[in-house]
Formats: C-alpha cells, structure tokens, sequence
C-alpha cells in the first residue's frame, strides 16, 4: 500500500512499507519473529526510513504521516547515471 501526503512545508511525499515480512508458515521452528520492515518516505528530492512507526500507520492523517516523516533518517538519495555516462555493452 502506498499513501500519498503533502507535509507542512507543501512538500508531496509517498510512503510505504518495505522490507520483508516473513510468515509464521516460512520461518525456522526456532526464529518465529518477522524480518525488519521500515516505512520509506520519498519525496522528488529526499528519501527517508523510520523503523518504528505503528502497525496502522496506513490510518494515519497527514499531519500525523508528515510527524513520522520528520522523525525518520535521512537515506542518501541514489541518482541513476546519464545515458551518455552508462557503460556500453
């Protein structure tokens, strides 16, 4: 699920739940805990992951969605290379 927001500053962002949730029916009799999941925010110029956030974050308002935004960490924004500077194969 993704939702879409515009925070306080008028900035449009997208969130949604990433990484990999594993199923009891998957996981080893020993480990029945689910793998790390975090909620990423993106915007055009900044992406951002929180790994606590609620379970019904998906509810959320979006003065209360541009909080948890404001209290995720800063990822480094990976930009793709120019056509001209991709290697040719």
């Amino acid at each position: 699920m993704v939702r879409r927001f515009v925070d306080a500053r008028g900035m449009e962002w997208e969130v949604w739940e990433a990484g990999i949730r594993r199923t009891l029916a998957d996981a080893p009799v020993r480990k029945r805990s689910a793998e790390p999941t975090w909620l990423c925010f993106a915007s055009a110029t900044q992406r951002r992951r929180l790994t606590r956030y609620p379970p019904w974050w998906h509810a959320l308002s979006p003065g209360e969605l541009d909080r948890l935004c404001t209290a995720a960490e800063l990822e480094p924004v990976r930009s793709q290379p120019s056509p001209a500077r991709q290697p040719r194969g």
